[in-house]
């Protein structure tokens, strides 16, 4: 993986946050999470690792894609990259493994349509494909 498909999929995620942007997060992964509208067909989710050492913080681009939108819940996918920044100071590849994301983000309150409840799946694998994980995340989101 070079630094310029990096650099472009970093860009991408950029151009999509000017819109209105949600804070989340994923209590049981200790993980924070910017995100470009969700409400959009494309968006953009940016994901950091909390409760980490530094030389382990892992941060998570996320390009997504609106399968379904409906007025109570919204259902996506969408790719990404693992990428641990630290990883360089080391000598090593700054690209931890590849993501897949499906889920849903549920509008539980008819008067409150800014919080959301985010529920997903995101099978991870090694840059090399020789292993990876099954990860599941149960989230909260405001959408300001």
């Amino acid at each position: 993986m070079t630094r310029t498909t990096i650099l472009l999929f970093s860009l991408m995620l950029t151009n999509s946050a000017f819109g209105q942007v949600s804070l989340g997060y994923y209590p049981f992964q200790s993980e924070v999470s910017i995100t470009s509208n969700s409400e959009l067909r494309v968006w953009g989710d940016f994901r950091v690792a909390t409760n980490t050492f530094f030389g382990n913080m892992t941060t998570e681009p996320i390009l997504m894609i609106n399968v379904k939108r409906k007025e109570v819940v919204n259902v996506y996918t969408g790719l990404g990259l693992n990428l641990n920044f630290f990883n360089d100071v080391y000598g090593y590849s700054i690209l931890n493994g590849y993501t897949m994301h499906v889920g849903a983000r549920v509008k539980p309150f008819k008067s409150m349509k800014n919080i959301q409840g985010i529920f997903e799946l995101s099978p991870y694998v090694r840059p090399d494909f020789d292993g990876g994980l099954l990860r599941s995340r149960l989230g909260i989101a405001y959408q300001f």
